[in-house]
């Protein structure tokens, strides 16, 4: 477990499918390499398998890269994604929208976890989904 200070890596991912298992096994490795639980742990890879997804699928045109940044400190584990599509994704509301399951799963695993999630844009026309997730 992390005692003291805040550890963050930061990796770059192609805006492609073939790269989103390489996202995830990066994700893996860099939280067992800082001790994080398990539970918490597969929860992240998976929140970050999601978000690269998403980028491939829906932003890949005018994001060629992803990045992914993940960090924590003796309380929380970060997952954030950015990429430089300037439209703001929208999680699924209904069964019957089209599209936004992928967001609505990052943001129903986020809060089973007691998390918090936000989308931001960036000041050059981009986003981050930033996901913060309790240490246990």
């Amino acid at each position: 477990m992390l005692s003291v200070g805040r550890v963050s890596h930061v990796f770059v991912v192609l805006s492609t499918i073939e790269q989103v298992p390489m996202a995830r096994h990066e994700t893996v490795r860099t939280l067992a390499s800082w001790a994080i639980g398990r539970e918490t742990a597969f929860t992240a890879s998976l929140i970050a398998t999601e978000l690269v997804t998403n980028v491939a699928e829906h932003a890949a045109a005018e994001s060629p890269t992803a990045t992914v940044t993940l960090a924590a400190d003796a309380r929380w584990l970060t997952v954030a994604v950015h990429d430089t599509h300037p439209r703001l994704p929208r999680a699924l509301t209904t069964s019957r929208d089209d599209g936004g399951r992928g967001l609505r799963m990052v943001m129903l695993l986020t809060e089973e976890a007691g998390g918090q999630h936000t989308v931001e844009p960036t000041a050059g026309g981009g986003k981050h989904i930033v996901v913060h997730l309790p240490r246990r």
